[in-house]
């Protein structure tokens, strides 16, 4: 009876150990058919996750290796056109060049015009004709930024704006009474820079002088207007003749002109304010900032922050100080080259306005838009308006080009990292067929072993009848 028992129970051990050779052969053929090691998350739970992220990040960069594709055919055709607009210009200079030369008389001349009008039509044609899809691409529709008005950010100080500058009303001189404000009217004579008086006259009357010109306003309705300046001062009922007597204000030419302000594509919204000292001024919005040394001649170049400041000729140390203005989005393109949604998986693009509105006025000149080429006068002019459209031009292209190759390392870069992803993907997942073969080779031979055995367990308990013979 002994005898029997231990060798049912070497039958169930034989089994058992069959029972795990069957499993690990269907393990192992399961591998090696599909070529991955983890089929399902019971396999390897952490590692299916980690994988399952990879694989959909790959699926992400392929999809963003296209949009660089696509993003720089399309600044392509945003060049291409560009490329005949040059070739516009370069006729314009030609035609400017000709009419501006005393052997041409006025009848060439008007000919001369009339082509020229031709060509900045077809300019506008091309400029608002030219797209990918439903987008426009280089009639400033696409990715440009605005900027707004300079204002200032001094309670003390208006600021206002008169024909081609800015000019700093500071009031703070003003013993106050009566005092709320100032405007300037656009139909007014210019603005004299300098530190102004004012004083009492005859009756309602006042007058204002800066030593070189004498100016008289009027007090009524709670305001004095001195009208050949451009100011009238607002106030209450307290104001009189006076309470004026005496009183001092200054008025600073800024010296900016009203086009002096740009912004490239990457510039963050919002507002930005000057602070200007010593020639020195700084720029920021509150997170980001630069500074850079000013003089008369030369455009305030932030280039880090992506604007530029065109000084006017009467720019002195000072007089950007507490200046601030806005820079909003008017429609920028983003570009997804990543897999996630954040600035270092985006290139943003701007195509710019290559329409004669605003060709020529980045250096704050007249617009392409403005030329005349009828007389010898206005065709001189137009040669700097032109050099200026071809200076513009050329930097939009520049521009584009900086993009294109910004595209082109994008997608250098998403081409190593598909590859490298897929293979730390495979080092996860996939099986190692070596291994996994001998793995399956080794389970074949102790599922054969153990079928083998199984049948010897079964037969031994048949041995004791011998017993009984």
């Amino acid at each position: 009876m002994g005898l029997r028992i231990v060798n049912n129970i070497a039958a169930m051990n034989t089994h058992r150990q069959l029972s795990v050779a069957d499993a690990g052969l269907s393990k192992s053929l399961e591998r090696l058919s599909s070529g991955y090691r983890i089929n399902r998350a019971a396999d390897d739970a952490a590692g299916l996750a980690i994988s399952q992220s990879f694989r959909a990040d790959i699926a992400s960069f392929k999809v963003a290796q296209r949009n660089t594709s696509e993003a720089s055919s399309m600044l392509q055709v945003a060049e291409g056109a560009m490329e005949q607009i040059g070739n516009m210009l370069t006729r314009l200079k030609e035609l400017a060049t000709q009419a501006a030369s005393a052997n041409v008389g006025s009848s060439e001349r008007t000919k001369i015009d009339s082509e020229a009008d031709k060509l900045l039509d077809e300019i506008n044609r091309i400029a608002n004709g030219t797209k990918y899809g439903s987008d426009v691409l280089i009639n400033g529709s696409f990715g440009d930024r605005s900027v707004g008005s300079l204002a200032g950010s001094d309670n003390t100080v208006n600021y206002g704006y008169k024909g081609t500058s800015y000019y700093q009303f500071d009031f703070s001189d003003i013993d106050g009474v009566g005092m709320t404000g100032s405007t300037i009217t656009d139909d007014a004579t210019l603005v004299k820079a300098g530190t102004w008086t004012i004083a009492a006259s005859s009756g309602a009357t006042v007058t204002a002088t800066n030593g070189d010109v004498l100016a008289y306003g009027t007090v009524a309705n709670n305001s004095v207007n001195f009208s050949d300046l451009g100011i009238k001062i607002s106030g209450d009922a307290n104001m009189t003749t006076t309470n004026l007597d005496s009183d001092t204000f200054t008025v600073t030419d800024v010296g900016l002109a009203t086009t002096g302000i740009t912004a490239s594509s990457t510039v963050t919204t919002g507002t930005w304010t000057l602070t200007d000292s010593s020639g020195t001024a700084t720029l920021t919005n509150g997170s980001e900032s630069q500074t850079v040394s000013l003089n008369a001649s030369q455009v305030a170049n932030f280039d880090q922050l992506g604007i530029k400041i065109t000084l006017g000729s009467g720019y002195s140390a000072g007089e950007l100080n507490s200046l601030t203005f806005t820079v909003s989005s008017s429609g920028n393109k983003t570009f997804q080259v990543g897999a996630e949604n954040n600035s270092n998986n985006q290139i943003t693009v701007a195509t710019g306005d290559a329409r004669t509105t605003n060709l020529g006025t980045t250096a704050g000149s007249t617009a392409l838009s403005s030329i005349d080429l009828s007389t010898a006068s206005g065709a001189q002019s137009a040669l700097d308006t032109i050099d200026n459209a071809i200076s513009d031009l050329t930097s939009l292209r520049g521009d584009i080009g900086a993009y294109m190759n910004r595209l082109s390392y994008a997608a250098s870069n998403l081409a190593t990292t598909i590859e490298n992803v897929q293979a730390a993907e495979s080092v996860i997942r996939d099986v190692d067929m070596a291994a996994e073969m001998t793995t399956f080779t080794k389970n074949q031979i102790l599922l054969q072993a153990g079928t083998a055995m199984l049948a010897q367990a079964n037969t031994a308990p048949q041995q004791v009848l011998a017993l009984f013979r």
